[in-house]
């Protein structure tokens, strides 16, 4: 049991052991650790999102410090899904809403519930032939060892 006693603030109560553990001067390593990580997903999942535009990828960002990658608005998801959705009510896709002479906008009646389908969505590939659903888990599939091993470099505590 005298080996136990190795922290400087700890007690004994009950037969619990409570310890306080000061990790202050990690807390630069584990902030650049995590923004790093944020920037590397986000960098990662660029390559198998479906592209037309590109702004799906110019809006995406990374937030809190590196803990959270924003793929933004209902469009992401509905991507992301990979599914045909329709109306709730209706059965129907979107329908084309004038917007100007001879010009459209796609969109789904106000108010609408979207519910997949289970018709998957077909990409366009003309812009980025490796367009894919769910691209956080194809890029966590093709990167995921190697972001771990660079952030226990980064923090530290690896090779």
């Amino acid at each position: 049991m005298a080996d136990m006693f190795h922290f400087d603030n700890y007690s004994l109560v009950n037969g619990t052991v409570r310890a306080e553990l000061r990790l202050s001067h990690y807390s630069d390593r584990f902030r650049k650790a995590q923004e790093w990580l944020g920037a590397r997903v986000l960098e990662g999942c660029k390559p198998y999102m479906p592209m037309v535009t590109g702004s799906l990828q110019q809006r995406s960002y990374v937030e809190d410090g590196g803990r959270r990658v924003v793929f933004p608005g209902p469009y992401a998801r509905y991507l992301y899904m990979g599914k045909v959705m329709v109306d709730s009510v209706t059965g129907k896709g979107h329908r084309k809403i004038p917007t100007g002479p001879g010009e459209y906008e796609l969109r789904f009646r106000k108010g609408a519930r979207r519910v997949p389908t289970e018709r998957p969505l077909t990409y366009t590939r003309t812009n980025n032939p490796q367009a894919t659903d769910h691209w956080f888990d194809v890029a966590k599939a093709r990167y995921g060892q190697a972001w771990i091993k660079d952030v226990k470099r980064k923090f530290g505590g690896g090779r």
